[in-house]
């Protein structure tokens, strides 16, 4: 089952040591994704899952529930290679009250 992220353009997640990023959004169920340490960019959409050249076996696709000015991001990947969002690992402290917010609701 794949993780759903969430994100705006400009933000950032980490599948591995592999940074990705939300460039553009194209339309709800359609965006633009560039992976830093190659500079390659990805068109992602709910058509069919994509797989990045730089992590054999991760594919990314368009999640459901699509939101206006939102990427949703599915991530299907091996268990054992972590998924953080980049906010999450530059300041973890900030994620979890910030997860703690949202869980009370």
């Amino acid at each position: 089952m794949p993780l759903v992220l969430s994100l705006r353009v400009g933000q950032d997640f980490y599948v591995g040591e592999e940074q990705v990023t939300i460039k553009k959004i194209i339309a709800q169920s359609r965006f633009e994704v560039a992976v830093t340490s190659s500079g390659r960019t990805y068109e992602v959409s709910d058509q069919e899952a994509t797989e990045l050249r730089e992590l054999p076996d991760v594919y990314l696709s368009a999640g459901d529930r699509p939101q206006a000015g939102l990427a949703r991001v599915a991530i299907d990947a091996p268990r054992e290679i972590p998924i953080l969002r980049g906010d999450a690992l530059r300041n973890p402290k900030e994620a979890e009250v910030e997860c703690a917010k949202q869980g009370s609701r």
